[in-house]
């Protein structure tokens, strides 16, 4: 047998560490959010790590899922934790059954970590023929956006049709990417997803406690009438971030909205 000097075994740990650090978490058609509040007194890491135990074994018996916890680091609920669950195909819902995917036997110890461990929303990748490739990310921003109700119809050709093409692959570190709920408690609302590649590439472009850097203007310039397009027709008055705010996204971004970090660290 071979004996392994110290000077490798603390490169493999560190090679292993940072490919935990910049682990990804693949992003599908289908995305599950979990509307459960964590316990009064439970421990936000202990969850993460509850469901990180058991997320290679929900994988291998739900192919094509994965669950995880992402802690938000921006935005309205900074601070608290999520457990999400994407399918990476529509047509494999059906290995997952109907319902809240939080409520299978395999997550049975979600009840000592959440007050609602089934609350649930499902939301559906509008027109997914539209997108080339579906990324996996490090961040994954959600912003709320408040759709005229007598525009739902059209709104949703409007992303096949106009949106998706423009901005699904917005940035080379960044998609667009637009979904409606069809289950669960949020049913019939919508959400734009900002799917950045890493907490570096968002760093870039929005660094912690400095000002938006100019490639967020240079790549949403030429997209700027038909992000005002979105927000005049569509959205909700005042729902979104306007123009006199001077931000590169401005149309795009909502005003409810949350970054959630990905990180096995």
């Amino acid at each position: 047998m071979k004996s392994f000097s110290k000077k490798a075994v603390l490169l493999a740990a560190i090679i292993l560490k940072v490919a935990t650090a910049f682990a990804q978490f693949p992003l599908g058609e289908v995305l599950f959010l979990s509307n459960s509040d964590l316990k009064e007194g439970a421990d936000a890491d202990n969850f993460a790590g509850y469901v990180n135990d058991v997320s290679a074994s929900w994988s291998k018996t739900f192919p094509g899922s994965t669950i995880a916890v992402m802690k938000s680091d921006r935005g309205d609920q900074k601070g608290e934790s999520i457990l999400v669950c994407t399918v990476a195909k529509t047509d494999e819902l059906n290995k997952l059954s109907s319902g809240s995917p939080f409520a299978k036997s395999q997550l049975s110890g979600l009840s000592d970590y959440l007050t609602s461990p089934a609350a649930f929303t499902e939301y559906h990748l509008i027109a997914p023929g539209t997108i080339k490739s579906l990324p996996t990310l490090g961040i994954l921003g959600i912003h709320y956006i408040k759709v005229k109700k007598d525009k739902s119809a059209a709104f949703e050709k409007f992303v096949n049709d106009k949106l998706h093409p423009a901005v699904g692959h917005v940035m080379p570190d960044m998609q667009l990417l637009y979904y409606k709920a069809v289950a669960g408690e949020h049913k019939g609302t919508y959400i734009t997803v900002f799917a950045i590649t890493s907490y570096e590439a968002r760093e870039r472009m929005w660094p912690t406690g400095g000002a938006e850097q100019d490639v967020v203007k240079t790549s949403f310039s030429p997209h700027k009438e038909l992000g005002k397009e979105l927000a005049t027709t569509y959205f909700v008055e005042d729902s979104y971030l306007g123009p006199e705010s001077g931000g590169g996204a401005a149309y795009w971004e909502s005003r409810e909205w949350t970054d959630y970090l990905y990180d096995l660290k």
